[in-house]
């Protein structure tokens, strides 16, 4: 498979799975989800700041990433019951914990 700028992270681990023969991704994908949720788990707000500011190539797109990571992280937390509420300095909690709050996000949230 050539490399695709555009595709997304775990579709094109599927595809390489298929590619590689591999009849039962189920171990694969399992493992690799795993193994994000563990690192999602202990992401900080520096880590996503640092995040933003790597990839962010103009302030549109660094507040898109910001609305986007929240849903992200609210989703995380919310049906994936994962701890995210550290990455934003705030208690871990489940759907009634306040949604992640990021450097530059003005958004008051009570």
């Amino acid at each position: 498979m050539a490399k695709q700028s555009r595709t997304y992270f775990l579709t094109a681990y599927v595809e390489y799975l298929l590619d590689e023969g591999i009849r039962s991704e189920d171990y694969y994908l399992g493992d690799a989800s795993r193994f994000l949720r563990f690192l999602l788990a202990r992401a900080t707000a520096a880590d996503v700041e640092a995040f933003i500011d790597a990839t962010a190539h103009s302030p549109a797109y660094a507040a898109r990433l910001r609305k986007t990571l929240r849903k992200f992280f609210r989703f995380a937390r919310e049906r994936l019951d994962l701890p995210v509420g550290a990455l934003a300095d705030e208690p871990a909690g489940g759907a009634s914990a306040p949604e992640p709050r990021l450097d530059g996000d003005t958004a008051h949230r009570p």
